[in-house]
């Protein structure tokens, strides 16, 4: 009995212990998934050739700051202007009023190096956050490979995302939540280089690489910091398990790990305060002589003091955003993919019928994301009851960028903030098929891998189904309608 159980916690064991190939062959399949990642972004980029969803502000605030060095005001029309002139008569959209924004900059410099270099058309503001999107796939494919050991679920981590949907549509629209995503992927990949360092006794750098992609996506939108934190949480943790329990240790502990880690918060601090450069370095900027104006008393710089009171504003504004909105959706359904939201929906007659829809949704897949929901369930009970070594990081970045949201349940949000964590989705869900391929027992390698195989076609033709409504493709409404599996998703 107690042999039967012991082959069977092998059978189970995800801990990969034989060494893997390095080299090319750790390259090739997370290359693959990366090409496969661009078709599926860059093609028809410009696509729809017009400003959706919140494109309409990210899309002029970057031109701004890119010219002026902050946001300002545009005339009522700078929308039809921008576009009717394919980007040239820019520089008459703006008024000489600053702009109200409750967003840090950098995911709008982002969006800017694209203007700068391909001018202020869809493909222009559209091509640098593409780049990102095509990027975090290779990423996640690698990181997934270190985590495990394993090429092969590094490979399918990295198809899957290339394949999802929700990852394609906002890969290809200028939003800040694919930059945070990257940056966020970025500090869990250094997060992990640094546990592994440690744990040859190697040098601690990567975990202030890990800071600095921190500070860069807390600069993109504040909820950087909750990975921040959690990751922060976590680095600690590997560093007492790597010390004995002795007080000695502990003490050992505080001292080497938790007092140095301090400092961590502060240049994350500042890497989000020299985010705002073009702020600083103006004088024109929203608030920007607040200080000044209202002659207060302080031992901190009038324009820190000021940048304060703005953000005392910005807290406000995003802790009582409770507008109604259709597609507003419920934080405990972005896991499920239940109300997906719309960004682009017009009838066009160029698809040779009278009734026809042409649409921009960032749906995800669903098979990924149905069966994906399932894998995160069995990932926690890994990092949980196993305390597996590649579990734990996954369920614990993903709890990051879905958890606290749950405590804002009457704040206006939307799923395709949940971009941020699909890539910790695929990770647990690549882990989950090779659970499924060591059942099988024919040692003949097509065979051993049929349940990844099937299930990567199973996708792939999905992704193909769903594209249209991915890109903005014309189609009939019929065509369209029979995309639309689930009533909430119209």
């Amino acid at each position: 009995m107690a042999a039967t159980q012991s082959s069977r916690r092998e059978e189970f064991d995800l801990d990969l212990k034989a060494p893997v190939r390095g080299g090319w062959a750790g390259w090739r399949g997370p290359l693959a998934a990366t090409g496969l990642a661009a078709l599926l972004r860059l093609p028809f980029l410009g696509q729809p050739h017009a400003i959706i969803f919140d494109e309409t502000y990210y899309v002029k605030d970057s031109l701004a700051i890119l010219n002026f060095g902050y946001e300002r005001k545009v005339i009522d029309d700078a929308d039809a202007v921008l576009l009717a002139s394919g980007g040239r008569d820019y520089q008459s959209i703006f008024t000489d009023a600053p702009s109200y924004v409750v967003h840090p900059p950098i995911g709008k410099w982002i969006i800017a190096s694209g203007e700068s270099l391909f001018g202020a058309t869809p493909f222009g503001w559209r091509i640098a956050v593409a780049i990102l999107g095509i990027l975090s796939v290779l990423m996640t494919a690698r990181i997934a490979r270190r985590l495990t050991n394993s090429n092969f679920i590094g490979t399918v981590a990295g198809l899957l995302l290339a394949l999802d949907g929700l990852h394609i549509a906002m890969s290809r629209t200028a939003l800040l939540d694919t930059s945070l995503s990257f940056f966020v992927l970025a500090a869990f990949g250094f997060l992990i280089i640094d546990r592994d360092s440690a744990n040859a006794g190697g040098t601690k750098a990567w975990r202030w690489a890990m800071v600095i992609a921190l500070g860069l996506a807390c600069g993109t939108k504040w909820s950087g910091v909750y990975f921040a934190a959690a990751f922060g949480v976590l680095m600690l943790v590997w560093d007492y398990a790597r010390r004995s329990k002795a007080l000695e240790s502990v003490r050992a502990w505080i001292v080497k790990d938790v007092l140095p880690a301090l400092l961590m918060p502060i240049a994350v601090i500042g890497i989000y305060l020299a985010s705002w450069f073009g702020w600083f370095t103006t004088s024109g900027g929203w608030n920007r002589n607040w200080a000044e104006t209202n002659s207060t008393n302080s031992w901190l710089p009038n324009s820190l003091v000021s940048l304060i009171h703005y953000h005392k504003d910005m807290l406000n504004f995003h802790t009582h955003l409770s507008t109604p909105h259709s597609y507003a959706a419920n934080p405990w359904t972005w896991p499920l993919m239940i109300r997906p939201t719309s960004f682009f929906y017009e009838t066009n007659p160029t698809c040779g019928s009278d009734k026809c829809s042409q649409e921009v949704i960032p749906l995800g897949n669903p098979l990924i994301w149905w069966a994906g929901a399932i894998a995160l369930g069995l990932i926690i009970y890994f990092a949980v009851a196993r305390r597996h070594s590649a579990a734990l990081p996954i369920a614990v970045a993903f709890a990051a960028g879905w958890i606290p949201w749950l405590f804002f349940p009457n704040r206006t949000v939307f799923s395709f903030y949940s971009v941020v964590f699909i890539p910790y989705t695929v990770m647990a869900l690549a882990l989950v098929l090779y659970l499924a391929n060591s059942r099988v027992k024919s040692m003949r390698a097509i065979e051993y891998r049929w349940p990844a195989l099937t299930f990567l076609i199973v996708t792939a033709i999905l992704t193909a189904f769903f594209y249209p409504i991915l890109t903005g493709h014309s189609m009939t409404y019929d065509m369209w309608h029979l995309r639309m599996w689930l009533p909430t998703w119209v």
